[in-house]
């Protein structure tokens, strides 16, 4: 019986040891973008707390910190703003400001400070099916935004796994997987069946386990597991420049080839066209309102460049400002191809070295002396 004890012990030590060890790479790394890498290290935070409260109950024969153990009931509260934002940042879309995002937070904090007044919601079956409406909703509203970004998710699943955005979306997933475990239980103990204290334990160190080797690959990002598929985009984007309309005769006169160009540069501003894996030179007219044809004319003829060097120069140019900003020195090399609307890292470093004569590695070292 001590024996068993003790190897319990050394297993939820070992859980917490490893959350700790992970949470201080997240934080003190310089790998990957750092807002993805404090997505991580907050869940990771959160992880540690059951391991953590199971060995001190342990050390103190069986008797668990009242503060601990209700505040281990509170983490359902958080998973499903941490599983939006995890969407949300694997999908390159815009960050919320400080306040939405901490109203998405506010449940969490009432619970909190609810549990440290002695109260419990899980006697309030009215508190549990509004938690049961706020994890459907997060849940809800994250698939609707992995359907509506379909092919952005498509183009990060297979051709950018060695990416911090690729490792985000597992994360989103055990953030899912811990709602729904999580909700099973809260059902069981509404029914008065509560399960083994040995199954919560060992499924709360599953879940911390699985989360910190999320949270490692994601800041190593290792090769292992990396398949670089074809360079698809270069092969649609050169099909859709084979396919552009035999420029017939000239129909934009110099002031109007000017005003175009100037509206094109508000539209990549706007829109920015390069990072959309779906684009093409009829979806890029219709943002301009205007003709493939005379789009064509005017990347050809005015501008001296094709639809497909275009779009390559453009992704160049943010990924040349993204190796140069002071803002994004942890960025790697995969995050900013993923970033500029590159196929895959081959791609960008193709693009790169015939344009500067350098990998992108070698270009950010040489300007790293300088500085």
């Amino acid at each position: 019986m001590i024996d068993s004890i003790e190897t319990q012990k050394a297993w939820f030590l070992f859980s917490f040891s490893l959350g700790c060890w992970t949470l201080l790479t997240l934080l003190l790394s310089r790998r990957s973008e750092r807002r993805s890498r404090l997505t991580m290290a907050a869940f990771v935070a959160l992880l540690m707390l059951p391991p953590l409260n199971a060995y001190l109950s342990l050390a103190r024969s069986g008797v668990p910190l009242p503060w601990l153990e209700a505040l281990r009931y509170q983490l359902t509260w958080a998973w499903g703003p941490l599983m939006l934002i995890s969407v949300r940042q694997a999908l390159l879309l815009a960050p919320a400001s400080a306040l939405p995002t901490a109203l998405h937070f506010l449940p969490l904090g009432l619970s909190i400070a609810a549990a440290a007044g002695g109260a419990s919601w899980l006697g309030a079956p009215a508190l549990v099916w509004v938690l049961l409406v706020q994890v459907l909703s997060y849940c809800g509203y994250c698939l609707w935004l992995l359907r509506r970004h379909k092919s952005k998710l498509q183009h990060l699943l297979q051709d950018h796994r060695n990416t911090s955005y690729y490792w985000l979306l597992y994360l989103a997933l055990g953030l899912f997987a811990a709602t729904c475990f999580d909700l099973a239980i809260y059902a069981l103990i509404g029914l008065d069946m509560l399960p083994p204290q040995a199954l919560l334990q060992g499924s709360a160190m599953v879940l911390a386990l699985y989360v910190n080797l999320i949270a490692l690959f994601a800041v190593y990002q290792p090769e292992t597991f990396i398949r670089q598929s074809e360079d698809k985009q270069t092969v649609a984007l050169a099909t859709a420049t084979e396919a552009q309309p035999a420029l017939r005769a000239v129909e934009l006169s110099p002031t109007a080839a000017h005003e175009l160009s100037e509206r094109l540069q508000q539209v990549v501003s706007l829109h920015k066209p390069h990072q959309d894996e779906a684009m093409s030179l009829a979806k890029l007219a219709a943002l301009l309102d205007i003709s493939s044809h005379q789009l064509s004319e005017l990347l050809n003829l005015h501008l001296g460049s094709s639809f497909y060097d275009y779009l390559n120069e453009l992704r160049y140019q943010e990924a040349l400002q993204m190796l140069d900003s002071q803002d994004s020195p942890t960025l790697t090399v995969a995050d900013i191809a993923y970033r500029a609307g590159f196929n895959n890292r081959n791609s960008f470093y193709k693009v790169f070295k015939d344009k500067t004569g350098a990998t992108p590695a070698e270009y950010r070292k040489t300007r790293r002396r300088q500085a």
